[in-house]
């Protein structure tokens, strides 16, 4: 079995690492900073894992197929769920299930290209990038969580789960059981760093479930634990598009050649004798699609980008279904902070929550005007846009509604 290492980064910088080489029977994980984990990178396929902090894991259903018209539509179809512009954001796809939905992560392409950069300088060319999270272990029926001192990773399903700070995590976790009120877990397994704090009663919050607690005693054996269930067939590779990198391994099949050439004459020999029947199945699409574009303009002529009809047909008739209602990750990046903020208020109480077309509107009751304010300003810290919609005072208490409207960059 070829060795393979697998490199840990725990924050952006990358500075310090842990890692482990897979395949090899005495190896040790082992912790440092990237310069001496460098050192066992020459001749091994080198593989890295990075904090799930620095992406956006999510999922899109785009009814085709055609892996190419796929990656072409993803990044359109995420467009209303991002803050940055699309064309700074780079987007790896896995693969499509039964029912067309495909898991995507994005991540920005200047945070990539630095942990390349970072990479590279010290000599190490990966193969792979893959988000911790989903290297989690994950059994059916089971959820797996990673709490540390400062971050709690959920691994919920096969591509799917969520990272938080710690001290939001039983909140946070509460929200997607109530998302997921149908498959909720039957078993639990809880991997805590030796040392962090107890922020999670899982017994109250999945009283139903096996719990099953595992002690994590060093960064290093968290990154054995991922490395082990890395399956890199089914992960979802970083580097794809313009980032992808070819093994050096397979630059031996250059040997082979010529029997591809030989292969190559006889396919073209074989489209040849169909290229007449092509032009005609060519010629008869490009009419339909004229047709679906014409069909698509009538009916949405306010859309002046129109880059896949077909698609962004079923996307509008979808949307005016469902009334263009935000995803659970954007409701959840809105009230996760906003409501940290007000449960450390005093004398502040939340009436009421909804979420409509990426705005968060909370109804609260808070003690006065000054404090209504404050309050204001300390959910601005978060990064986050409020705007106070109305403030009505009556007897000693002012009834309020706010609007989060946004993230702040």
């Amino acid at each position: 079995m070829a060795e393979t290492l697998v490199i840990q980064c725990h924050d952006q910088s990358c500075d310090q690492v842990s890692w482990l080489i897979r395949g090899s029977s005495d190896a040790e994980p082992a912790e440092g900073p990237l310069s001496e984990a460098a050192k066992s990178a020459k001749g091994r396929r080198t593989l890295v894992i990075i904090p799930a902090t620095e992406v956006l894991i999510t999922a899109v259903r785009i009814p085709t197929r055609n892996r190419q018209r796929l990656l072409q539509a993803i990044p359109f179809s995420l467009e209303n769920e991002l803050t940055e512009d699309i064309d700074r954001l780079h987007f790896a796809a896995g693969d499509i299930d039964g029912e067309n939905t495909t898991p995507v992560i994005v991540i920005a392409r200047e945070k990539l290209a630095h942990w390349l950069e970072r990479l590279e300088s010290a000599g190490i060319e990966p193969m792979g990038i893959y988000p911790d999270l989903l290297c989690l272990p994950l059994h059916d029926g089971c959820w797996t969580l990673y709490q540390d001192n400062r971050l709690l990773l959920a691994h919920t399903h096969p591509h799917q789960g969520f990272c938080v700070d710690a001290d939001n995590g039983e909140m946070y976790l509460k929200l997607a059981l109530q998302q997921t009120s149908e498959n909720a877990p039957e078993q639990v397994e809880f991997h805590q760093l030796t040392g962090s704090p107890s922020l999670i009663d899982l017994t109250e919050v999945l009283p139903d479930c096996d719990i099953r607690p595992l002690a994590v005693d060093s960064r290093a054996q968290l990154t054995d634990l991922l490395a082990s269930n890395l399956a890199e067939k089914q992960q979802i590779n970083l580097l794809q598009g313009d980032y992808l990198r070819v093994d050096k391994m397979t630059l031996q099949w250059r040997r082979w050649l010529p029997a591809a050439v030989l292969a190559f004459v006889f396919i073209g020999l074989s489209m040849a004798l169909t290229l007449r029947d092509h032009f005609d199945y060519q010629r008869q699409s490009n009419e339909l699609q004229a047709q679906i574009r014409q069909t698509f303009q009538q009916a949405f002529p306010n859309v002046k980008r129109i880059v896949d009809p077909k698609i962004q047909m079923e996307q509008q008739l979808k949307a005016m279904q469902s009334g263009q209602a935000g995803s659970f990750a954007q409701f959840a990046s809105l009230f996760v902070p906003a409501a940290s903020v007000i449960k450390n208020s005093p004398d502040t109480t939340l009436e009421g929550v909804s979420f409509r077309d990426g705005q968060l509107n909370l109804q609260l009751t808070i003690k006065e005007l000054q404090a209504l304010e404050t309050l204001k300003k300390t959910i601005e810290a978060k990064r986050l846009g409020v705007e106070i919609r109305s403030a009505n005072a009556s007897g000693d208490q002012v009834s309020s509604h706010l609007r989060i409207s946004g993230v702040k960059r």
